[in-house]
């Protein structure tokens, strides 16, 4: 009798462990997933799926930061996971050198200061595409603002918990990267 309970045990550890048999995330994949994002030294969420539409990306697309991309890797449809990011992995260490006094000219003409209030600033990338940039305000006179360039998660270790719902293979149809780009991401994988 112990050893059927013995191989049963087995079984179910098995499948517990490996029970998740479908497709398998990697570059190029299109992934649909469920997330929450704590901080690590609170606990205190800052992001989640939760209640909204699951997140869907293309992997190797830069839709995510790299590190979690590379946590997404050789998960599978159904699959679970917890992880954690470093400051380095995530949004980068707090500069202080991004902590700066400006005067408050028509730039915040129609904009509410608040302090702590994030404000996004618009600029153009080097392809001449706007880009949005959050701004925290730290602080604020008649004539001076001071703000905060470090990315709002700048500087935290953040947790994640997430659920892999679907896992497509890339489709030329998508067209969100080329071919080209995938077979070079593969190819650069494979040479590590």
């Amino acid at each position: 009798m112990s050893k059927k309970i013995s191989f049963l045990v087995l079984i179910l550890v098995s499948f517990i462990s490996f029970g998740c048999t479908g497709p398998k995330v990697d570059l190029g994949s299109i992934v649909t997933f469920d997330y929450t994002g704590t901080f690590k030294k609170t606990g205190k969420e800052f992001d989640t799926t939760k209640g909204k539409k699951p997140l869907e990306v293309v992997i190797g697309n830069k839709q995510l930061l790299k590190a979690f991309e590379d946590k997404l890797i050789g998960m599978r449809k159904g699959s679970s996971k917890s992880f954690t990011l470093k400051p380095e992995e995530a949004y980068g260490v707090r500069d202080p050198k991004k902590v700066i006094e400006i005067d408050r000219d028509k730039r915040f003409t129609g904009v509410e200061l608040k302090k702590d209030a994030i404000i996004y600033a618009v600029n153009k990338d080097a392809a001449g595409n706007n880009v949005s940039t959050p701004l925290k305000v730290v602080d604020f006179t008649d004539t001076k603002v001071t703000i905060d360039y470090n990315h709002p998660l700048a500087g935290e270790e953040l947790k994640f918990k997430v659920k892999v719902i679907d896992v497509k293979p890339f489709d030329d149809r998508t067209k969100v990267i080329t071919k080209a780009d995938l077979d070079a991401a593969k190819a650069k994988t494979a040479t590590k």
